[in-house]
């Protein structure tokens, strides 16, 4: 019997349109029975619906073509652009809909609100007031209702909607509002998201479908915020949290909120692609969390999962690229059964991927998963003690961070750990004896992936030749990407402590600025082996977005730059201790 009832794969942005793609995610979703397929984009619906309300359309139409009979001058007049886009994409995620339901599939829509077409704001200028969207004018309501009673009509296929209400990255949320109209000062972030959620809730409930709202969020408060509003929503909304309180680090605590939903259903989120640790392109294989962490769901009474896929801000990446599609392996299996072992989960992945020999014996099959599994076994950790600094996000979603400011404030306001772990508190402070905890975890991430060659050169009987050689190139892409780490978070340390102990002339001291140099030279030469192994090499492009030389100079710039202001306004020394 499955764990999980729901048990969804997610799919973003670009990859929504690409129907090859969506057949193979089915494809994937039906031989891991898997229930359902969510198609994430922001702003799917508005993709898809004109709406017909907004140009003119009676209301009398039951599907799209009526209601363009009715509008298509004036969406041509208008917005000429949107005029044939809504009809295609509709007949195209029909299709979708319909073999994702041959093959046992439901499908999803997923989104962030508010999210509107360009024109609806010259058709309404009244929503902008003092140059500044406003959130609470009530066209808004009436306008989520319609949308979405002419999604349905058109879709009746869609099992139901995911929205996030509360983050900022919709193009219209409470969360970010910067109107200071009348209404915007007398309302409530908990009464704007009610009234949000229960415009979407109306039509949708009519159509006899489902409202799942995320949790997803971006601090303490607006976590409270949105959570005040959930308590009181209908019972048959269902709440969605992702398994970190704030976004997929796994270094961070479980989800508070988790079981603190009242009586509402519950699914839970994982990333498998890692947008926060290494894209695959540092390999990152989660076995081991996700098994702890899908039991503290469970036994928070959680009934549904989705599996995200890719990242909405990275078109033509997937895990389906690289060896992270191991985590996709393995969190389908652990759904369905806990006791599921890693030689299954990684045979499944070089069985599937054509990695493997025709009529390869199980034997063999087996010694070249068992292989897999040594390859792989300390990727966690390798990228854990890399892009991370003492569990803190230091990473702007896993590319390298290009100055000291950008690091800090990834760290430790945008990705705050403190937050939500306040032993957490100093995580990043330059005493000599965290400084030193800080090298030492980049020295043995350094060490680690220096093994994983090693590791690779033998290859299994079962393994193909293409296969084995595409593996062996990646562990030297990984080689790269740690070196680069390790280089850019001591030129970040380094820096820090001669910013925060300006003329300290103890031996800390001295070998600190003599560090700093040493550290802005390597900088320079990883970028340039870098550069170098791109001219070299034919990877998928991602690889060369991750070994970011120009980042990495950026950085260096930045860094060498404070550092000769601060000698040009240089303090008197400070005495040895």
């Amino acid at each position: 019997m499955a764990r999980f009832s729901t048990r969804a794969i997610e799919v973003h942005s670009g990859y929504v349109w690409n129907f090859d793609w969506v057949r193979k995610t089915i494809e994937f979703a039906r031989r891991h029975d898997m229930t359902s397929l969510a198609l994430h984009r922001n702003d799917i619906v508005d993709m898809v619906v004109y709406p017909g309300k907004l140009f003119g359309a009676s209301g009398a139409g039951t599907n799209i073509f009526e209601r363009y009979r009715e509008i298509f001058p004036k969406l041509y007049k208008y917005t000429p652009t949107r005029r044939s886009g809504p009809y295609q994409r509709r007949d195209y995620l029909r299709r979708v809909i319909d073999l994702a339901a041959r093959n046992g599939i439901d499908v999803w829509f997923e989104n962030k609100e508010l999210s509107f077409p360009d024109i609806l704001l010259e058709l309404n200028p009244q929503l902008v007031k003092n140059g500044t969207l406003c959130p609470n004018d009530p066209f808004w309501w009436d306008f989520v209702d319609t949308k979405y009673t002419e999604l349905f009509q058109d879709l009746p296929g869609i099992a139901g909607i995911i929205t996030a209400p509360g983050t900022g990255e919709s193009r219209l949320a409470i969360s970010s509002n910067r109107c200071t109209c009348e209404a915007c000062r007398g309302s409530t972030p908990q009464g704007w998201y009610r009234k949000l959620i229960m415009a979407m809730h109306k039509p949708i409930r009519a159509a006899g479908r489902e409202l799942v709202v995320r949790d997803f969020v971006f601090d303490k408060k607006a976590q409270t915020e949105l959570a005040e509003t959930i308590a009181g929503l209908p019972s048959d909304v269902i709440v969605s949290l992702k398994n970190t309180p704030h976004d997929y680090y796994p270094t961070f605590p479980d989800n508070p909120r988790l079981g603190d939903v009242g009586d509402h259903r519950q699914w839970v989120e994982f990333d498998t692609m890692g947008q926060y640790f290494g894209w695959g392109i540092g390999p990152a294989v989660i076995t081991d969390d996700y098994r702890r962490r899908m039991e503290t769901a469970l036994r928070h009474g959680v009934v549904g999962m989705i599996l995200r896929t890719d990242w909405e801000s990275l078109d033509g990446h997937s895990c389906f690229h690289t060896p992270n599609r191991l985590n996709l392996h393995a969190a389908a299996a652990l759904a369905l059964n806990a006791d599921v072992g890693d030689r299954e989960i990684h045979r499944s992945w070089l069985t599937e991927t054509g990695m493997t020999e025709p009529g390869a014996a199980k034997d063999e099959l087996d010694a070249a998963a068992d292989w897999n599994v040594r390859l792989f076994a300390n990727s966690w950790e390798i990228v854990s003690k890399s892009l991370f600094v003492n569990d803190c996000v230091f990473s702007d979603s896993s590319n390298y961070p290009i100055s000291l400011d950008h690091a800090w404030w990834l760290a430790e306001e945008k990705n705050s750990l403190k937050d939500w772990d306040p032993s957490k508190e100093n995580a990043l402070e330059t005493s000599e004896d965290n400084i030193r905890r800080i090298l030492a975890e980049k020295d043995e991430a350094l060490r680690l992936v220096e093994l994983q060659p090693g590791l690779a050169r033998e290859r299994p009987a079962a393994l193909t030749e293409a296969a084995h050689r595409d593996l062996v190139g990646r562990m030297e892409t990984f080689r790269l990407y740690v070196a680069g780490w390790r280089a850019a978070v001591r030129a970040c340390i380094f820096t820090r402590f001669l910013l925060d102990h300006p003329g300290r002339e103890d031996a800390f001291g001295i070998e600190m600025r003599a560090a700093s140099e040493e550290a802005f030279d390597l900088l320079r030469t990883l970028a340039d082996e870098m550069r170098s192994y791109a001219a070299a090499t034919d990877q998928h492009f991602s690889a060369y977005n991750m070994l970011g030389w120009e980042r990495l100079l950026t950085l260096r710039d930045d860094l060498s730059g404070r550092l000769a202001a601060l000698s040009e306004r240089a303090p008197d020394p400070v005495p040895a201790e």
